[in-house]
């Protein structure tokens, strides 16, 4: 296969050198090409006013339901190119450290990540291959509290710079698609029986692993769906969110501790309390839009939830939440 046939279905484990260095070229011009890789934060208005204007008005209301009820007061828009979900994870975990702005955690999650480099040697990647596109990746890591003076320190406007470099961004998907495979290859008694659900999509039987991993994890520019969240979440102990923004809404259940928001307000003996009674009515809302929870069970005492995903169909970007608010003064009256 020569570096001219690679295209968004060639496997990251079957990248040649010539086709590896084809890739770096067209990120390089991905990088010219004018459209945004991450969007800066914007007001959820304007969706909601490209779908009234699209005459999609129960898209609309879902979207307002999000700003009102859901609590969210923006969104960053991730370039639609099969590759936003592993782009967008990517950039809230990097963010979330960084506004963290908490060295012990830092450290954990770096040295959790260099740990992925043992899991895909384990499975059998390419070192080579696996290596380079760590490299930019950790990098970016480590230009959080750094003690080298030639190091430029990473704040929100070099982070945003930085998710809107292609060659970064590109190596960065690219390991993350290939530790999310590594993972479910290392976990395929989890995993495995959940591939009967796409029968539909391959021909009537369900795939096995190596071909689910090979087509649509390692493949660029293959979306990824809750099978590859949830193990992606899982093998980073990260948490998160995806609000489903579809007519349908979230899919059925797969492999993750995932929770839909009012769950816990359905049936029984209802929640006392002013917060509970508004999650019941945001809940019981005909234009809501499911929220779904990928939990992962904190191992060192500090839960990291990386925020929440915006799934339209085909497509992920980031919600912005409001920021909570901060608990009033006490005012002790003397005695």
């Amino acid at each position: 296969m020569s570096a001219a046939e690679v295209t968004k279905d060639t496997k990251l484990s079957d990248l040649t050198d010539a086709q590896r260095a084809e890739l770096g070229q067209r990120a390089k011009e991905e990088s010219f090409s004018g459209q945004a890789l991450l969007g800066p934060q914007e007001t959820l208005d304007g969706l909601e006013e490209e779908y009234r204007k699209g005459n999609y008005a129960e898209f609309a209301d879902k979207v307002k339901w999000l700003r009102e009820k859901g609590d969210f007061i923006g969104m960053r828009r991730v370039r639609g190119d099969g590759n936003c979900f592993y782009a967008a994870f990517a950039f809230a975990v990097v963010q979330k450290l960084l506004h963290f702005n908490d060295r012990p955690m830092h450290h954990f999650m770096v040295k959790h990540l260099e740990g992925t480099l043992a899991l895909l040697k384990k499975t059998g990647f390419d070192e080579s291959i696996y290596l380079e596109f760590w490299e930019p990746f950790k990098k970016l890591l480590n230009r959080m509290h750094s003690t080298d003076p030639e190091v430029v320190e990473l704040n929100d406007q070099r982070l945003q710079q930085a998710f809107n470099d292609a060659y970064i961004v590109n190596s960065i998907v690219a390991y993350l698609r290939l530790v999310t495979s590594a993972y479910l290859k290392d976990n395929a008694e989890d995993f495995t029986p959940f591939l009967f659900t796409l029968e539909d999509e391959f021909g009537g039987k369900a795939p096995t692993l190596d071909d689910f991993c090979a087509n649509q994890v390692e493949a660029i520019g293959k979306e990824a769906d809750h099978v590859q969240i949830a193990a992606l979440s899982s093998c980073l102990k990260v948490s998160l969110h995806v609000a489903y923004l579809t007519a349908s809404g979230a899919p059925p259940e797969t492999p993750a501790l995932e929770k839909k928001m009012g769950e816990a307000f359905a049936g029984g003996v209802a929640v006392p309390g002013e917060a509970a009674a508004i999650k019941r009515e945001a809940a019981n809302d005909p234009h809501r839009v499911d929220l779904v929870e990928f939990e992962v069970p904190s191992t060192i005492g500090v839960g990291m939830d990386i925020g929440t995903l915006l799934f339209r169909p085909g497509h992920y970007d980031l919600l912005v939440r409001a920021a909570p608010q901060a608990s009033p003064d006490i005012s002790i009256p003397r005695a």
